[in-house]
């Protein structure tokens, strides 16, 4: 993020840089697959309900729908608006066959513990798999190589950009900061900077293109908006679940959508984080009924720069909302730089409440000066609009059988 005054400049100690925000390269416009409807709880209830009856493995065939190409308003100058008329919740577990709610053990008439043939769920039936890129795509970017970004041993204080303002954990509920892990075989530790945001208990989403090379574990920090401060917790997951259709720079980044799971306790060390209330919104999400939205994030203060180590917001233009795409712009030059993918997308409700629709998947160049982070330029987050059935599907058949997640 750039263009903010910092109180305090500074960055994590760390010895060497790894996956993190992907950018848009020049030259490089992808055509989407055409959008198809997503699934949704309901329908995947029914799903496992016929499967169960028939004794064969259920086969999820929706789909979520993948983002547009460019998320650029119309000829007509008209914005593509998505509506949406299921409400956002943690799922049941029950929803899943075979867990019923009865946790009594059947037994055979010898009195031989029966065997469980109800139908599990699998990652591949609900358009998951674990995080990991197609063997032979294309690399995602990484801080270093895109931006040359500078991590500094001991922090600095002193003034960054302008028209920039500290955020408050307030402002932003269940944002944390993600930081994938892992040795590198001459001894450092490479690790990528991104944001995540708590929309469940045990539950936190964030984009694929962080977590989608191999790392040994996945460090987040929260409970406080300054990385550096006493009252900073660290926590560790290992799991990370990731939309089927995501493959990084080969299809431009379409279904960057990840969910990090932690255990008891893992959580348990960052457990005042709040959840986050995200997807639906009081009115259908588009422009005319949400001009501006709010970001926040520890990413970069300017292309090349430093990654800060206080949270930073700014509140930037929403261009278009589209199924499950959502285009923003920079406000005087302040917006999402490299180091905030993952992070949230929030906009504020006529009664003042805030509704996180978007995780930052890509930011652009400014297309007169070829520049990223800087004047105005555009910025992409995926919808959770149009991700709340794949949501509620994944934290549903994880909880329920969590071996399958892993």
């Amino acid at each position: 993020m750039k263009n903010r005054i910092l109180l305090s400049v500074a960055s994590v100690v760390l010895l060497a840089l790894g996956a993190c925000d992907a950018v848009k390269v020049p030259g490089i416009n992808p055509t989407q697959p055409e959008a198809e409807t997503p699934v949704t709880p309901s329908e995947m209830a029914d799903i496992l309900d016929a499967a169960e009856e028939t004794g064969a493995p259920a086969a999820s065939e929706a789909v979520v729908p993948e983002p547009e190409a460019t998320g650029d308003t119309t000829d007509t100058g008209e914005t593509p608006t998505v509506d949406r008329d299921d409400a956002s919740v943690e799922p049941e577990t029950d929803a899943v066959a075979g867990t019923t709610g009865d946790t009594s053990t059947a037994t055979t008439e010898t009195g031989e513990p029966a065997v469980d043939l109800a139908p599990k769920i699998s990652l591949a039936e609900i358009n998951a798999a674990l995080c990991g890129l197609p063997v032979g795509a294309p690399p995602t970017p990484t801080v270093g190589t895109v931006a040359g970004a500078i991590q500094v041993e001991e922090p600095v204080v002193g003034a960054a950009a302008v028209n920039g303002l500290a955020a408050t954990l307030a402002s932003f509920p269940g944002i944390v900061k993600l930081e994938p892990r892992r040795p590198e075989a001459d001894g450092a530790i490479s690790s990528g900077h991104c944001g995540a945001t708590r929309i469940a208990e045990h539950w936190f989403v964030t984009a694929a293109h962080c977590v989608d090379e191999p790392y040994e574990e996945l460090r987040l920090i929260g409970e406080s908006a300054s990385l550096s401060a006493p009252t900073a917790k660290t926590t560790e997951a290992q799991l990370a679940v990731c939309h089927a259709g995501y493959a990084g720079t080969a299809n431009g980044y379409a279904n960057d959508i990840a969910l990090v799971r932690l255990t008891d306790e893992e959580v348990e060390a960052i457990k005042d984080v709040p959840v986050a209330r995200y997807g639906e919104t009081l009115k259908p999400l588009a422009p005319a009924n949400y001009p501006a939205a709010d970001m926040a994030g520890w990413g970069l203060t300017s292309f090349g720069g430093q990654l800060s180590n206080d949270l930073l917001a700014a509140n930037i233009r929403i261009m278009a909302a589209g199924p499950s795409t959502i285009t923003v712009s920079s406000q005087s030059g302040a917006g999402p730089c490299v180091g905030d993918s993952g992070g949230p997308l929030y906009v504020t409700e006529e009664d003042g409440s805030k509704t996180m629709v978007g995780v930052l998947s890509v930011v652009e160049q400014n297309r007169t000066t070829g520049e990223f982070c800087a004047g105005d330029y555009n910025g992409r987050y995926t919808n959770l609009q149009g991700y709340e059935g794949w949501i509620s599907s994944v934290i549903t058949a994880c909880e329920a059988d969590l071996e399958a997640c892993q």
